[in-house]
């Protein structure tokens, strides 16, 4: 198991022919990572990033017939808290 910390939450409406629901994205970096260890924040990455990750989410739904409505970036404190509403 690989420790990582939480850098942010993507807020995702997604709608398939029978159902609206919440389905966000949590984002998190390894702790100890060469590369990502000093990201905090997930809304600090450059906009081409953050667009070419919501294209992602948008194709890979597609291939489900599902539509995407991205509802915003949140930071680490939404992450910790969307982590610890699933959990229990």
């Amino acid at each position: 198991m690989l420790k990582c910390k939480p850098i942010g939450v993507l807020e995702v409406v997604q709608t398939s022919t029978d159902k609206k629901e919440r389905n966000d994205r949590v984002f998190v970096v390894p702790d100890r990572s060469p590369f990502e260890g000093d990201l905090q924040d997930v809304r600090r990455l450059p906009s081409r990033a953050i667009e070419e990750l919501e294209k992602f989410f948008e194709a890979s739904d597609a291939l489900e017939s599902k539509k995407l409505e991205f509802r915003g970036w949140r930071g680490p404190a939404k992450a910790i808290k969307t982590i610890k509403k699933v959990a229990l």
